[in-house]
């Protein structure tokens, strides 16, 4: 159970990756496949599929067309889950390859970034220039001379 909600926790987490944090999953997804390659077997799983059972009761309108009337009755019906076996094939290594790539890359983005989802806080691109002018940039001033 905690496995599968690591594995949905790490799906909802990639949706909004940055670019940075995809490209460093790229970066990690080879080593995670060598050590966890794909495994399938063939598992017997139980599934539910839903019936709608009438309840016996009825639910009826009618309309005036004219000098005639019209009534329409459905029956109102319940849901009813019946479970069933199917056989599937299932990778045994994907959750825990996920769960590699996701920590490898968390690792990754913390030594290159900071922050575990490679977010830059840096704009690459100033939002709005200020305007141009041609006046000189300011001149250091010099370092004090101890007095002897």
């Amino acid at each position: 159970m905690k496995t599968w909600v690591l594995v949905l926790a790490t799906v909802l987490l990639t949706g909004c990756a940055t670019k940075a944090y995809r490209a460093v999953e790229s970066e990690c997804a080879p080593q995670a496949w060598a050590d966890y390659p794909e495994s399938k077997v063939q598992v017997v799983q139980t599934r539910q599929r839903v019936i709608h059972v009438s309840t016996g009761m009825r639910n009826c309108f009618s309309r005036r067309d004219g000098n005639q009337v019209h009534t329409i009755c459905n029956d109102i019906t319940r849901p009813e889950y019946i479970p069933y076996q199917e056989t599937v094939v299932i990778d045994q290594n994907e959750a825990v390859r996920k769960m590699a790539v996701a920590s490898c890359s968390v690792n990754l983005c913390v030594q290159r970034y900071g922050n575990a989802q490679c977010k830059t806080d840096q704009l690459l691109v100033p939002v709005s220039a200020p305007p141009y002018n041609d006046a000189p940039s300011p001149v250091p001033l010099p370092d004090p001379v101890p007095v002897q």
